[in-house]
């Protein structure tokens, strides 16, 4: 690995410069730059109610994405992340729906209530469970529920969180590509633009 000089570091990035206004083109300055691709999620505010940890995980993909100007990598990383907040945020929000207890319903039997304190009790009730094709009471309903992020997303569907065929759709994709991040295949690359977006539909499914 090459060692580079701080005044290397802190050079804005051509390939970043190259992002406009108007798409593709002539390349801005540095400091244009660093505000118009901070100013594409600025707006993307969190509600007041959102979980201190989902929040200091995107307060911090925001801070990240401004460093894109100086290294266009950091366009990637940033994008990545977001998709695997998306699992953070739904677990966090399922920990405070639940108030410490979970309840499965099983095939002829009386339903079964357990104390969970941490997502990882859930999940791994939801793994004791699963030889019994529990299902997870929610409401009046009871669903099928593994614990990862297609069972959280069945879980807000059934407790009303998640609504709407576009926000169907946008979970849809973010699933998709949030697999895809989680068992990567190959290298790729995301424009800033891509990362922008999926922090913007990040924030919307959050709130």
């Amino acid at each position: 690995m090459e060692i580079r000089p701080f005044e290397d570091l802190r050079t804005a990035d051509d390939l970043s410069l190259a992002f406009n206004p108007y798409g593709l083109g002539g390349r801005m300055k540095p400091e244009d730059a660093a505000e118009f691709q901070q100013r594409q999620i600025a707006d993307c505010a969190l509600a007041a109610g959102v979980a201190a940890g989902t929040r200091d995980s995107f307060e911090r993909l925001r801070t990240v994405f401004a460093y894109g100007v100086l290294c266009y990598d950091v366009y990637t990383m940033v994008g990545d992340q977001a998709l695997l907040i998306y699992e953070q945020a739904l677990r966090d929000r399922f920990m405070e729906w639940c108030v410490g207890t979970i309840t499965f319903r099983v095939p002829q039997a009386p339903d079964v209530s357990h104390i969970v304190t941490s997502y990882d009790d859930v999940k791994k009730r939801a793994d004791a469970m699963k030889g019994q094709r529990a299902k997870l009471v929610v409401a009046t309903h009871a669903i099928e529920f593994n614990g990862m992020l297609y069972g959280l997303r069945l879980w807000a569907r059934a407790a009303g969180l998640l609504r709407g065929r576009r926000s169907r759709a946008v979970e849809d994709a973010l699933a998709k590509l949030r697999n895809y991040v989680a068992h990567p295949s190959g290298h790729h690359v995301d424009t800033p633009v891509e990362a922008a977006r999926t922090v913007r539909d990040l924030a919307e499914l959050i709130n």
